[in-house]
C-alpha cells in the first residue's frame, strides 16, 4: 500500500484565507440565483476568488441550491468562464476562481 506523506488532494483545495470576497445567495429560487451568479461571473475581476454561499438544508426535504448551482458552475467552467469550482467544506456554498491573473501575491 503506498504511503503519502501529505494528502495529495490538499493541492486541489482553495485556502479560505485566499478568498477575495463572499457572496450570499439568499434566494431559494434557483432561476434567480443562477441569474445572479451569471451576472457576478460576467462582472468579476479576472483571477478573482469567490465564495458563493446559499442557505443550508432546512431539514424539510426540499432541494437546496447545491445541485442546480453545481451543474450551472460546471457548465460555466466547461465554457471557460471559470478556472476552478469546488464545493465549500460545509456543503452550503461553492468556491469559484475566475480565469486570468489574480491580484499580485503579498510579500
Amino acid at each position: 500500500m503506498p504511503h503519502f506523506p501529505s494528502n495529495p488532494l490538499e493541492n486541489l483545495a482553495i485556502d479560505p484565507g485566499e478568498l477575495d470576497r463572499t457572496v450570499d445567495l439568499q434566494t431559494e429560487d434557483p432561476a434567480t440565483a443562477l441569474s445572479e451568479v451569471d451576472t457576478l461571473i460576467d462582472q468579476a475581476t479576472p483571477g478573482e476568488r469567490l465564495l458563493l454561499r446559499f442557505p443550508p438544508p432546512a431539514g424539510d426535504g426540499r432541494e437546496t441550491l447545491f445541485q442546480p448551482l453545481g451543474r450551472h458552475l460546471l457548465q460555466a467552467r466547461r465554457e471557460g468562464r471559470l478556472a476552478r469550482c469546488l464545493p465549500a467544506a460545509d456543503g452550503a456554498g461553492y468556491i469559484v476562481v475566475l480565469p486570468g491573473e489574480g491580484p499580485a501575491p503579498s510579500p
